[in-house]
């Protein structure tokens, strides 16, 4: 009987944050579809998840720098990217510019996307894992 091998345990931290980070984003994506479909109820939801959105992809991009040898350079570059982005997202949607915030917000579930597929494609380093 073969025994399945846990990943690294800094591999399933990072896998977790990439997971927990991109529902965020779609879930965000979520909200924004139901009420610019017309249930306005759902604005408030969706008001509400980009804060939580913006402060998980903020402390997502901290753990990536924080297991920064473990991550890799392009799941660094990738996690700071997303919290950058969504950070102006935020802004976009503070100053109400909605065809921005929208065109914006489709580029974000594709960084997303990019960051939760290498994340989880990656393989530790030789040298992190031994650190």
């Amino acid at each position: 009987m073969t025994r399945l091998a846990l990943p690294h345990p800094h591999l399933i931290i990072l896998r977790t944050v990439a997971t927990v980070v991109i529902s965020c984003i779609i879930g965000q994506a979520g909200w924004a579809a139901a009420f610019l479909g017309g249930s306005e109820q759902y604005y408030p939801y969706h008001r509400v998840g980009a804060v939580v959105a913006m402060v998980v992809c903020i402390l997502g991009a901290v753990v990536y720098l924080v297991l920064r040898r473990s991550a890799g350079l392009v799941n660094v570059v990738l996690a700071v990217a997303l919290a950058a982005g969504v950070v102006a997202q935020y802004t976009l949607g503070q100053a109400g510019a909605t065809s921005a915030h929208i065109f914006w917000g489709v580029l974000l579930v594709m960084l997303g996307t990019a960051l939760t597929s290498w994340t989880y494609r990656h393989e530790m380093p030789a040298e992190a894992a031994t650190a």
